[in-house]
Order: structure tokens, then C-alpha cells, then sequence
């Protein structure tokens, strides 16, 4: 992990609170790779209809750059609804397999660890 990503950690750690707005400049094609491969290889598809095996790893360097540009825009999620046992819903969110790499590298997925 590079030292400002480090730095980054830990200030989310201490101001617990805090909005970190303007962490994309962090992101590079090592770290979409790392939460590519962190994805389930056997998902259902997501949203855009493309598997883990569809997308090919050359396509990482072309995310990297829209993610740079500021011009990769995530996909609406297809929401569904999940029966329980109690006979109430879960929501379930769809997303795209590129959103979920990006997602992957925000801070959420703990692949990354921005």
C-alpha cells in the first residue's frame, strides 16, 4: 500500500465522521486489478449483462483512464426484491461489473483499503 493511501487510512480511522470526497487520484490499474480478481469469478451478471470471464483485464487500463478523466459515470443498479422467510422483501441492488471494481477500490471493498 503507498504511503498516502496509508495516511488516508488512518485519517478515516481517527475523523470518523469526516467526508473524503477526492479519493480517485488514489485509484491506479494495480488497484482495479486487485478488486477485479477480488470479485466471485462465478457471479450472476450484473447489470450490464457481463461476467467476470467477459471482461478482459486490457479493459482495466481503459477504466483507469475514464476514472482519471472524470468521465466513468456508474451505471443505474437494477433493484429487485428478495422473499423472506418472514414474508417481507430484502431489496437487492444490480450493479455493473465495472462499478463494482471501481466500488472495490473506494474504500468499501476491503480488497483495496483506500
Amino acid at each position: 500500500m503507498s504511503q498516502a493511501l496509508d495516511r488516508v487510512r488512518k485519517a478515516a480511522r481517527q475523523r470518523k465522521k469526516e467526508r473524503f470526497t477526492a479519493l480517485f487520484h488514489h485509484i491506479n490499474v494495480d488497484t482495479l486489478r486487485t478488486a477485479f480478481y477480488a470479485l466471485k469469478r462465478k457471479a450472476a451478471p450484473g447489470v450490464d449483462g457481463m461476467t467476470w470471464q467477459d471482461y478482459e483485464e486490457r479493459k482495466l487500463e481503459d477504466l483507469h483512464r475514464r476514472v482519471q478523466r472524470g468521465v466513468y459515470r456508474p451505471q443505474p443498479s437494477r433493484r429487485t426484491f428478495i422473499p423472506k422467510a418472514d414474508g417481507k422483501q430484502r431489496p437487492l441492488a444490480i450493479a455493473a461489473l465495472e462499478d463494482k471494481i471501481v466500488q472495490g477500490c473506494n474504500g468499501h471493498g476491503a480488497q483495496c483499503h483506500l
